[in-house]
């Protein structure tokens, strides 16, 4: 089998590039209904770190991103025999990493603010941002968003006006004729947001899944969102472009994720693999285009053992920095490949963390799927 080692290196796929653009430091918070403004605004220049695709130079503070073309998928390719990278497993590794990587475990659920529940993996990404924050960095918080919940802020009352069937008057940012919802990580960056704003008191706020908000802003009109805006520098915008194309590519319940995400217990590992055996996973694939062997990547454990590397995510394959394509593997193709080499000790999922290793013995649930019934 081919072999091969895991090389820091970024990546040109998938990722999103916006136009550069002058850095302007004056900003603005319009409440409307998720729907795109009818009358021209004013133009206000909005000053975020916004990411405009690996590789590129992202800067401190840049306007909002313009137009920005969608990333591209990737390929459909054959199973292909399995390769090795050179590197531990969660368990092994010394050193804290940081972004666009993230600790193999998941953080401690705390909270900010008293009654709110933060998305903690997306609070510490945020966290970890700086001026000057590359576009990988960015990248790191774009995945770690992709799980948990989001709040919105509400003018009214956000019961109301889901029982009465009205549009959440949600937060939004206004740049000339583009508009921006607002989302926040945690309840801290919620009050952060409400300081200094006159109408505070008939302020309200929902928290809905990251992909439902998401999945709004693609289908409302609006040319991005915005996390956490009055938390700088740690916050960060991305263009709708962007998100519709790791909505497309994630699963619609982010059940790999949700799972890794979630406090570990005896459980977490059942939990995982009955995601794998349902739910389309992706693998890293390299071609050959960088003279390294074609395969699969695989990581290694310090006794030797061969762990295939899964990903929830092509997000996932390309926070690595790795010359690596994500290629979609549905359940039936990963029963197959473990089936075909059983020297393979099990399966090692996300390893940018938070990520988990499972051996063999206990992948039944996808093992399963690979044998095949004959008739009588």
């Amino acid at each position: 089998m081919a072999l091969f080692s895991r090389r820091k290196k970024s990546v040109d796929q998938p990722a999103a590039d916006s136009a550069s653009a002058e850095d302007t430091a004056s900003e603005t918070v319009d409440d409307a209904a998720p729907e795109p403004a009818a009358e021209p605004v004013p133009e206000v220049g909005i000053s975020v770190q916004a990411f405009r695709g690996v590789g590129a130079d992202a800067g401190p503070e840049v306007s909002l991103p313009a137009d920005a073309p969608t990333p591209a998928a990737g390929p459909q390719a054959p199973v292909r025999p399995v390769s090795r990278s050179a590197q531990g497993l969660p368990s092994e590794q010394q050193s804290a990493p940081r972004l666009p990587l993230a600790p193999a475990m998941p953080p401690e659920q705390t909270h900010t603010t008293d009654g709110l529940i933060d998305n903690v993996l997306l609070r510490e990404a945020l966290g970890e941002l700086q001026q000057g924050a590359t576009n990988e960095q960015l990248l790191g918080v774009l995945r770690q968003s992709l799980q948990g919940h989001l709040y919105l802020r509400v003018h009214g009352d956000a019961r109301e006006q889901i029982s009465s069937g009205k549009p959440l008057s949600v937060g939004v940012v206004r740049d000339g004729e583009r508009s921006f919802m607002l989302a926040y990580s945690s309840g801290r960056a919620l009050q952060q947001s409400l300081q200094g704003v006159e109408d505070a008191a008939a302020t309200s706020a929902i928290a809905q899944p990251t992909t439902a908000v998401y999945q709004q802003v693609i289908s409302g009109g609006f040319s991005g969102i915005i996390l956490d805006n009055s938390s700088a520098p740690h916050r960060a915008v991305f263009p709708t472009e962007l998100l519709k194309k790791a909505v497309d590519q994630a699963d619609e319940d982010m059940a790999i994720k949700a799972a890794l995400a979630a406090p570990r217990d005896e459980q977490s590992a059942v939990r995982v693999v009955e995601a794998l055996a349902r739910t389309r996973s992706w693998v890293a694939v390299n071609d050959g285009s960088n003279g390294q062997p074609v395969g699969i990547a695989e990581a290694h454990a310090t006794d030797g053992r061969r762990f295939l590397q899964v990903f929830s995510h092509p997000l996932e394959v390309v926070a690595l920095g790795r010359k690596d394509t994500p290629m979609p593997f549905q359940p039936e193709q990963l029963a197959k490949v473990l089936g075909e080499h059983s020297e393979i000790a099990g399966v090692l999922v996300d390893v940018a963390g938070p990520s988990i290793a499972i051996e063999r013995d206990a992948l039944s649930a996808v093992l399963v799927l690979g044998i095949e019934i004959g008739e009588d």
